[in-house]
């Protein structure tokens, strides 16, 4: 299972999408549907490429656990607190087509179900987050960290952001990178 803030989903919840092959096809009708029938070919052709941009909860979740285990082996990730710039990236809605929005104890299990490692405690994540004033990318912070502190805590965000958009579009072409 997999748990998104308050909303609970299971594995077969999950909208399957696959990659539709498109084919020509040849039909006989009389010239007065010919019209009609092209329009709605043309209707439907557009909303299977709309369709076929859209990636399901579970290839979202894919994504989400590689981009955080790439930030973990580029070092990024220095230490589980973090983790809480991440949630904080994630529950601002930065991340298109993401509707997480995680309270401490929801992210922590959700990054449990990923399997990801190192995860902060409530307390640490929470403790965090509530120092980030603005919006992202625009994050400054109540603790007052140096210049270079701020600048990291914004590129672990920023790195985030990339890294996710990068699994995201291998996945969308039909390649996983692992």
């Amino acid at each position: 299972m997999v748990f998104h803030g308050t909303k609970r989903f299971t594995s077969t919840q999950h909208l399957t999408k696959q990659r539709t092959k498109m084919i020509e096809l040849k039909l006989m009708v009389p010239e007065a549907l010919a019209p009609e029938l092209e329009a709605l070919a043309k209707k439907l052709a557009h909303m299977m490429e709309e369709d076929e941009g859209l990636l399901t909860m579970e290839v979202q979740d894919q994504c989400v656990a590689e981009a955080i285990r790439v930030l973990q082996r580029e070092k990024v990730i220095k230490s589980p607190r973090d983790f809480a710039w991440i949630m904080m990236v994630m529950n601002q809605q930065v991340l298109e087509d993401f509707e997480g929005c995680f309270t401490a104890l929801a992210f922590i299990s959700y990054l449990k179900s990923l399997g990801i490692e190192g995860c902060p405690g409530k307390t640490s994540l929470y403790d965090n987050c509530s120092l980030v004033l603005n919006d992202f990318p625009e994050w400054e912070f109540a603790d007052d960290p140096t210049h270079s502190e701020v600048v990291r805590r914004r590129n672990v965000g920023k790195r985030f952001l990339n890294v996710y958009s990068k699994v995201k579009r291998s996945y969308a072409e039909g390649i996983s990178e692992k």
